[in-house]
């Protein structure tokens, strides 16, 4: 049917309906157009209260407020996004029963203010949710994901335990003696592990008096091997490396002369001890001649060399004068 066809088609329509009233009529301003059955939406519905409440405003006589009553619907049905309401005419109609119209005219505004709080509040929700659907879909939040197998039986594991610690530790506070005895064994090994674990770093450190067994390229050097390695160390400025070549060189020497036996496991405390006995007769010198400069290199190296002292050229100069009081010539 085209826009033609239509036209001719209201118009007879119409003059039919005037045919039929005996005459054309002017449109009743009263007649509601829910009264037809019709759905409204929330703008079409506002419109419809609007009219509504403008046909009251006029003080309509009682003739014309009984018609209207006559003609409300006996109910409303809106239809939103969300879901259609249907709203009752009976408060209206219960208003329109009395001789003022204007209890019912605040009826109808007072709905109109709901109807259109009622859409801004949509509109203001259906914007934030695309607000929060933009913000959502940032690169900041483009690494979020739902829980994985993983994390979600981690949790269940640590709300096991959880809950295992609390009955265990509810079952001990009923039971103060118990709870008691418990605290004092928890106390004295976690003391014990710590003074194991002590015990154990300490074991494992060389100290002041205990050195390693040197290796056979280590024992195989004279004391001018040991003299000549503790001037190139000093010539580079290794004092510390100069210090320790120069102690070893008075220990090669005092092993040349039979003074010390040629047993590198020994420590620095054992050899001087070995300084301080009495003369053997198969020795050449007596060895407590050689006690006091042995004593001097042998502080110097545990200062130096095993505290992680800084050395200097005074300190080698020192252990070369304590060499030649061992009765190494020096050049």
């Amino acid at each position: 049917m085209n826009l033609r066809a239509f036209c001719i088609l209201v118009l007879l329509c119409v003059s039919a309906c005037c045919v039929a009233s005996g005459g054309p009529q002017a449109a009743d301003p009263s007649r509601s157009a829910s009264s037809t059955g019709q759905a409204y939406d929330l703008a079409s519905f506002s419109a419809e209260l609007s009219r509504l409440d403008q046909i009251l405003q006029a003080k309509p006589s009682p003739e014309k407020i009984a018609e209207f009553r006559r003609e409300l619907p006996a109910s409303w049905e809106v239809s939103t996004p969300h879901r259609i309401f249907s709203i009752s005419t009976k408060p209206l109609q219960a208003q329109l029963h009395g001789s003022s119209p204007m209890k019912a005219a605040f009826w109808i505004e007072h709905l109109q203010v709901e109807i259109e709080s009622f859409r801004t509040s949509t509109g203001s929700s259906v914007a934030a949710q695309q607000e929060l659907d933009k913000i959502l879909a940032g690169p900041q939040f483009s690494g979020v994901r739902p829980p994985t197998p993983w994390a979600l039986l981690r949790e269940r594991i640590e709300a096991w335990l959880e809950r295992l610690l609390l009955k265990l530790f509810g079952g001990i506070s009923r039971h103060p003696i118990g709870a008691q005895m418990l605290f004092w064994l928890a106390l004295i090994a976690g003391v014990g592990f710590v003074a194991l674990q002590v015990f154990r770093y300490f074991n494992t450190q060389d100290g002041l008096g205990a050195f390693r067994p040197e290796s056979s390229v280590v024992a195989s050097r004279s004391w001018q091997d040991w003299i000549r390695v503790a001037r190139q160390a000093a010539a580079a400025g290794d004092f510390r490396e100069a210090v320790h070549s120069a102690y070893w060189a008075g220990i090669a020497r005092l092993e040349e002369t039979g003074v010390l036996p040629r047993d590198r496991t020994k420590t620095p405390r054992e050899y001087l001890r070995l300084a301080n006995t009495p003369p053997r007769p198969s020795t050449v010198s007596p060895p407590r001649i050689y006690a006091e400069p042995l004593a001097a290199l042998t502080q110097r190296l545990e200062r130096i060399w095993y505290a992680n002292r800084t050395a200097s050229l005074d300190d080698f100069n020192d252990s070369l004068r304590q060499l030649e009081a061992l009765g190494c010539p020096l050049e």
